[in-house]
């Protein structure tokens, strides 16, 4: 099919679905998927558990394709000398392990989080990623604020390779 472009008449003979991923260079973004959490969201103790609305699944569209991810938001630390541990997971298979620390003197101080991470997870199902978090101290921890009124956003960008 030929395309053409003319002054007058302007692009003619561009249908959709004409140009594919394919067309783009190495390192284009191809899609990307966004969500966002709010309210104060509470984190466990110890043990390792998720957190609450970190999840976003996105479809890559190529084998090739890298998935760039972020996670931003602010939190809350109530406990002394405490530190965070963060896991980022595929499915259910931990792809990167983050340590954060967090020192307070028992009252509320704010930590913000900023998490990225870029993943090559060499398919074209739909594919979850998700945080999960522990506190090292059994100290009170949370995401977003403790009263709850900011949000967390995660962006899921996949990358063409």
């Amino acid at each position: 099919m030929t395309t053409t472009i003319t002054g007058a008449g302007g692009v003619s003979q561009v249908q959709a679905g004409a140009i594919e991923h394919g067309d783009l260079p190495s390192g284009s973004v191809l899609q990307v998927v966004e969500a966002q959490a709010s309210g104060s969201l509470t984190s466990p103790t110890t043990s390792y558990a998720d957190v609450a609305s970190s999840s976003i699944t996105i479809t890559p569209s190529s084998t090739s394709s890298k998935i760039l991810l972020m996670w931003n938001t602010g939190s809350m630390s109530n406990g002394s000398n405490n530190s965070i541990r963060f896991k980022v997971l595929r499915d259910s298979t931990t792809v990167r392990s983050i340590l954060r620390f967090g020192y307070s003197a028992g009252t509320w101080n704010p930590m913000p989080i900023s998490i990225q991470y870029l993943d090559s997870p060499a398919t074209t199902s739909p594919v979850t990623y998700k945080l999960q978090c522990a506190t090292e101290a059994d100290a009170d921890f949370r995401i977003n604020d403790h009263q709850g009124t900011d949000a967390m956003v995660v962006i899921a960008m996949e990358i063409g390779g």
